[in-house]
């Protein structure tokens, strides 16, 4: 038999390789898990029979008592057209901005002793890509936009007693972005002069949680995923025909606030086959605040390159899903979320015309054996439209955007 050791350093090894191609549709990306996006994210930190809810709430991992396994891989494929009228005059739509991706998550659990259990995770908790069809009406707004998180997460659980459960565990993340724009266009076309910066760096935060069971057939969680402040190195690009070009490699930096996330969640045993679940998420947005750039020549640099004023609200989700043991073999889920967005019209941009929005969702596990389980689930995912109205450059139009979302997984117990 392998070593604790020894499975622990395979299964991380296998998971970073899954993780290497991780992409995120949505500058926060929910798809972590296939389960879980069967409910619209109901319950998800509530102790279930799912490991990826140890995403939002470690302690949720004494609930597997034995050596526990998921891989899942979501297909994402937004759908996002903008109309309006820009800075030159032009009316020229955008097009699909929206960039499908393929989305993987990773967890991997250990029940140490009785009492502690360990695990790793592996994740791509946020993402964004944007890129519109030339010639368009906002060239001078955006023309590509990328920004991609890779996430580390070893945790720590302990079993208090039967019915309370505490965890931890430390996030190590890695950012890159990308911010492209045109800097010459008078007549929208395809001959763009694009200027920008790009940038990446390393942050640390921690994860943390507690389960508690207070009856039979009532599970509570509470999972806290806090603010990571992005340290982001980077430089300035710009082709050699922009008037920009002088900037082209300059070195730049500035940090980014990224959000903490809380989430309250509920399983409920309604018959010994069906369970109703729900969750209450706030997204701490508004400590991202307007991230400044510094370097040697960000003061000659366009006051759009100086900074990046993101300026957006807290965010909130609430979701209610249910749970329905069809057969010993195979389970049935559904589910319906509505997520209040931290984008309103006073900060919205081309890049990111994100708001409001109502999740469907639907799912289905099957226990192959009783080692393997494959979990398949999907979401429809419909925006609401959003008003665009920016200053300088100027633009004036609207969004119109939805998101399907496809997710297949697979669960081993050892």
């Amino acid at each position: 038999m392998m070593s604790k050791e020894a499975w622990l350093a395979g299964v991380a090894a296998i998971s970073l390789v899954a993780a290497t191609g991780a992409q995120a549709g949505g500058f926060i990306n929910q798809s972590q898990s296939t389960v879980f996006n069967g409910m619209g994210y109901a319950g998800y930190a509530a102790p279930g029979t799912s490991p990826s809810t140890m995403f939002l709430n470690p302690a949720t991992m004494t609930e597997f008592r034995s050596i526990t396994t998921e891989n899942n891989f979501s297909g994402v494929f937004p759908v996002t057209k903008i109309t309006g009228t820009g800075a030159t005059g032009s009316s020229t739509p955008s097009g699909d901005i929206g960039q499908d991706a393929l989305v993987p998550s990773s967890y991997f659990i250990l029940p140490w002793t009785d009492s502690v259990s360990v695990g790793l995770s592996i994740n791509s908790p946020f993402g964004l890509t944007t890129k519109p069809d030339l010639p368009w009406g906002g060239q001078l707004n955006s023309t590509t936009t990328k920004a991609r998180t890779y996430t580390f997460t070893p945790s720590i659980a302990y079993k208090l007693s039967e019915s309370v459960s505490l965890g931890f565990g430390i996030q190590a993340q890695y950012f890159s972005a990308t911010f492209l724009g045109d800097s010459t266009v008078t007549v929208p076309n395809t001959a763009v002069d694009n200027a920008g910066f790009k940038g990446n760096g390393w942050g640390v935060g921690f994860t943390s949680g507690l389960t508690w069971k207070p009856m039979a057939g009532t599970a509570i969680g509470i999972g806290y995923r806090s603010g990571i402040n992005q340290k982001i190195e980077g430089s300035y690009v710009a082709v050699p025909t922009s008037p920009l070009a002088a900037l082209n490699n300059s070195s730049i930096e500035g940090t980014l606030k990224l959000p903490d996330r809380l989430n309250l969640s509920l399983r409920q045993a309604v018959t010994p086959d069906i369970d109703v679940l729900g969750s209450v998420e706030w997204h701490n947005w508004s400590r991202i605040g307007t991230a400044a750039l510094s370097g040697p020549l960000v003061a000659a640099a366009p006051a759009s390159l100086r900074s990046i004023p993101f300026n957006y609200k807290d965010a909130w989700f609430f979701a209610l899903g249910t749970e329905y043991k069809y057969s010993r073999d195979l389970t049935l889920r559904g589910g319906v979320a509505y997520e209040l967005a931290p984008i309103k019209t006073e900060v919205r941009t081309t890049r990111l015309p994100d708001n409001n929005r109502l999740w469907l969702s639907a799912g289905a596990s099957y226990k192959l054996t009783e080692r393997f389980t494959v979990n398949a689930s999907y979401s429809r995912v419909m925006v609401k439209d959003a008003d665009i109205k920016i200053a300088s450059p100027a633009y004036t139009g609207q969004s119109k955007a939805h998101v399907d979302i496809l997710s297949l997984g697979l669960m081993t117990r050892w």
